[in-house]
């Protein structure tokens, strides 16, 4: 893992953290990746394109108060970046909250976010899955 992916990711986890969803796409291929594995039943698990990425994080950003990814650990993983996450938020509608600890997985190729994977359970899962897709 290069110090260059791992400033990527963090660029886009502090503009996210922000609310900047701009900033927080702005490190992203064009035809990038998100995949949710523990996506609401309302959204879709898979979105493909910077625009489908741009959708679904409107409509977070709009269901809560505040949302925020704190990083627990940054995890090296060839051309990915792996980290130990907190999701957590409160709905601005219901009130109820968000306290996940999970981890997600960021491939980088050319200096551009092009796959998330976002939910796994364990460490190992995620590191299963930047094996797999080298």
């Amino acid at each position: 893992m290069s110090e260059e992916n791992v400033e990527i990711v963090r660029q886009a986890n502090a503009a996210l953290n922000r609310g900047d969803l701009e900033g927080a796409l702005a490190n992203h291929a064009d035809d990038a990746e998100l995949r949710d594995l523990l996506n609401a039943p309302d959204q879709p698990i898979v979105v493909s394109g910077k625009e489908a990425i741009r959708t679904v994080l409107n409509e977070w950003v709009a269901a809560f108060d505040e949302l925020r990814v704190d990083v627990d650990e940054w995890i090296e993983a060839e051309a990915a970046v792996i980290l130990r996450a907190h999701w957590w938020g409160t709905g601005r509608e219901s009130g109820l909250t968000i306290d996940s600890r999970q981890y997600d997985l960021y491939e980088v190729k050319e200096g551009k976010i092009v796959r998330s994977v976002i939910g796994f359970g364990s460490r190992e899962e995620a590191l299963e899955a930047a094996r797999s897709s080298e």
